[in-house]
């Protein structure tokens, strides 16, 4: 009778399940860090704090990020593709409205920017910590706010106002006005709450024209 040979594992032995420990290390990292970032300002969280609260050692985070800088880049990044993706389902819904579909995109800047516990645009909170155009996270700024400023030049073109550039600009800087007025004089009841009317009149003004 032939002894059939026995397969001993201890746990966490196999390298597919290695690989599966290290990918949800590396989630719980990434998801810790992005809340600490963005609530406490990512210069003032260290790594320390970020294993500690995502439960893992520092080795884990490493074999994740290669540093600290990579970890911010890929907070960005995130933070990016988030952002287009929740308004490309927002202005779904007014597709053929192009007014209508930029009114949508304002208006959800000012309720998001008015709202209760807001901390602000993430892009602009980075480059005020790190001023330095150097640092690896600006691409990502750039990225951000040069694709805002596409979509607006698009929207003012499809409303055909006569001069689309300056109006996409001025809403431009409106929206960018909002972010940042709502971490000084934020709230309902701050200058953020009428960014929706400032834009319209913005729009019709140059309708008039």
């Amino acid at each position: 009778m032939t002894r059939r040979a026995v397969s001993r594992k201890t746990p966490g032995s196999s390298k597919r399940g290695g690989k599966k420990d290290s990918r949800t290390a590396g989630k719980r990292i990434f998801d810790v860090a992005a809340d600490l970032f963005y609530r406490e300002s990512i210069r003032s969280v260290g790594v320390e704090t970020i294993v500690k609260q995502a439960d893992v050692s520092k080795i884990s985070l490493y074999r994740s990020f290669d540093s600290k800088d990579e970890l911010i880049v890929a907070y960005l990044d995130r933070r990016n593709s988030e952002y287009w993706d929740m308004i490309d389902r927002l202005l779904a819904k007014k597709r053929d409205e192009p007014r209508a579909r930029l009114r949508a995109l304002i208006d959800y800047v000012a309720r998001r920017s008015t709202s209760r516990g807001y901390r602000g645009c993430p892009f602009i909170n980075y480059t005020a910590e790190f001023p330095e155009a150097s640092h690896p996270g600006h691409r990502i700024v750039e990225k951000n706010k040069q694709e805002m400023r596409r979509r607006l030049l698009a929207f003012a073109n499809a409303i055909a106002t006569p001069n689309s550039r300056q109006l996409a600009d001025t809403l431009f800087l409106l929206i960018e006005g909002a972010y940042a007025s709502s971490q000084t004089l934020g709230g309902r009841k701050g200058p953020a709450a009428m960014l929706s009317a400032a834009a319209d009149a913005l729009i019709d003004g140059q309708l008039r024209q």
